[in-house]
C-alpha cells in the first residue's frame, strides 16, 4: 500500500470521560509496523488501544499514517490533534504531553545455532548487524558510536527483513522490538531457535496536544482503560509482552 493517508473512522462512545460532541480527533501515527500498526487491516495493538481511548474520550479518532519523523512537526504545523510516540524527554514549548502510553522493548536477537555472547553493546563491534531504522540516533550514545565504527552495521526500514536476514544466516544479529520479532519471526517455516540479548532499557512513548484538555481527557482515559479487562485482553490478542510498567510512570489522579 502506498505511503497515503489511510483514515480509519471509529464509532461514537456512550459513555465518554470528557464530552468533545462526537468531535473528530486526527490522530497521526507512524506507517506500517505490526503488530503495533497493520494497515492494511486497520487495527493492530497501538491503534486499538488509540482507538479505545479516544473512544472513552467521547470522540470519534481520524488516523493518519506518516513516518514518525514527521508526527511532531506536522501537529506543530496545526494538521493533526494527536501526536503519537513521543518519547519521555520532548519537551517541546505550546504542546502538552500525556502520560506514557505504550512501551517498546529493544533486544539484539542471535541464532542459538551461532552461540554468540552479546552481554554488551561493545560485543556486536564485529558482527553483522541489521538494525531497524534509526536505531543508531535512538538506542543511545555507545550503540551510535558502535554503528559508526562498523563496517557491518546496517539499518532498514522492513522490520520482515530484517528477520528473514537473521534466519538465513545473511547477517548474525539483529536489533529490533521484541515483539515485532516474534511476529514476523513466528511466520518462518520452519523457525529457527534464537537467543534474545535484553541490552536495552525499555522506551516509553507519550502523545502530545496543542490542546491541555484534550492532554487531561487522554490521561483520565487512559488511567481507566488500564484498570478495565479490556487492557490485557488487547495485550493478549496481539501477544504483546507486559505493559504494566507504563503504568508506573503516570501518578493516579
Amino acid at each position: 500500500m502506498r505511503n497515503r493517508f489511510v483514515v480509519i473512522l471509529l464509532m461514537f462512545c456512550a459513555c465518554p470521560v470528557f464530552s468533545l460532541s462526537a468531535q473528530a480527533l486526527q490522530v497521526l501515527v507512524g506507517m506500517n509496523k505490526p503488530p503495533y500498526i497493520q494497515i492494511e487491516t486497520a487495527d493492530g495493538y497501538e491503534i486499538e488501544l488509540l482507538r479505545a481511548l479516544v473512544k472513552r474520550m467521547g470522540a470519534t479518532a481520524e488516523f493518519t499514517h506518516v513516518p514518525n519523523k514527521r508526527i511532531q512537526s506536522l501537529l506543530q504545523q496545526n494538521i493533526g490533534d494527536m501526536a503519537t510516540l513521543q518519547p519521555l524527554k520532548a519537551n517541546e514549548p505550546g504542546l502538552y504531553y500525556s502520560c506514557p502510553y505504550i512501551r517498546y522493548q529493544n533486544v539484539v536477537v542471535s541464532l542459538e545455532v551461532q552461540q554468540l555472547v552479546i552481554d554488551q553493546i561493545s560485543d556486536l563491534n564485529n558482527l553483522s548487524v541489521l538494525a531497524f531504522q534509526n536505531a543508531s540516533a535512538a538506542l543511545g550514545d555507545e550503540f551510535r558510536d558502535m554503528a559508526k565504527q562498523s563496517f557491518k552495521y546496517r539499518e532498514t526500514i522492513e522490520q520482515r527483513t530484517q528477520v528473514e536476514s537473521l534466519h538465513k544466516m545473511r547477517v548474525q544479529a539483529v536489533v529490533m522490538d521484541i515483539n515485532i520479532f516474534y511476529y514476523h519471526h513466528d511466520k518462518i517455516d520452519p523457525p529457527q531457535q534464537v537467543q534474545v540479548h535484553p541490552l536495552f532499557t525499555p522506551s516509553y512513548y507519550r502523545v502530545a496536544f496543542r490542546d491541555k484538555k484534550l492532554a487531561d481527557a487522554f490521561n483520565q482515559a487512559l488511567q481507566q482503560f488500564w484498570q478495565s479487562p479490556e487492557y490485557q485482553q488487547l495485550q493478549q490478542r496481539y501477544l504483546i509482552s507486559d505493559q504494566s510498567s507504563v503504568q508506573a510512570l503516570c501518578p493516579v489522579s
